[in-house]
């Protein structure tokens, strides 16, 4: 068994876990292979070099202290500029893209207490037509027929919250109410009757 080739092999594999461990979180895990390939390194080294030339592993020891740090800010500085790097690390969004995020949050907070008429059914997420515009809304959990009325009562991140608009209740209407001679209220639809005289 070749225990130089062995040491040199952990040790790269060492490195690789030390820089995935920067940009993949893993809770901790791929810092405990690291540092179980590391150790296997030292000993495979050990074995090597140790006992047949000692200048040999405190070489190799002084690698592996200059090399760890040195992987990690290379990776560090040059990794995130890569095109693999840019698919796994998420870009910080630009100022444009944070400011037109803002501008529709304000237009749709501004849309808060009018009114407007289902498009679609909403069940419980679907569109509304607004001050004639069409955007994305949801209800609270319960289904509304298209073509229904409603109002916009609050914003979930680009969606409208709507709820049914209540309909003005009509008063109702009571009949006419006549007065007896002898001064008691009677219903307008009773029979009118005279009282013959005596």
């Amino acid at each position: 068994m070749d225990y130089s080739l062995i040491a040199i092999l952990a040790l790269v594999v060492t490195l690789m876990l030390f820089v995935a461990e920067i940009f993949l979180p893993s809770g901790g895990l791929i810092t405990v292979l690291a540092l179980t390939c590391m150790a296997s390194s030292v000993w495979a080294a050990w074995m090597a070099w140790w006992g047949t030339s000692p200048s040999l592993w405190w070489t190799y020891i002084a690698s592996v202290i200059v090399l760890i740090p040195a992987t990690l800010g290379f990776a560090i500085k040059f990794f995130p500029n890569t095109a693999w790097g840019k698919k796994v690390i998420l870009e910080v969004p630009t100022l444009e893209e944070v400011t037109g995020f803002q501008e529709e949050t304000e237009h749709l907070q501004s849309l808060i207490g009018k009114t407007g008429k289902t498009q679609t059914l909403l069940n419980p997420s679907g569109f509304v037509l607004v001050d004639h515009e069409r955007l994305n809304c949801e209800s609270q959990g319960m289904i509304i027929e298209a073509q229904t009325d409603v109002k916009v009562i609050a914003v979930e991140g680009t969606r409208l919250v709507v709820k049914v608009k209540k309909q003005p209740t009509a008063e109702k209407e009571f009949p006419e109410q006549k007065t007896s001679q002898s001064g008691d209220t009677i219903a307008g639809d009773a029979l009118d009757f005279e009282i013959p005289e005596t």
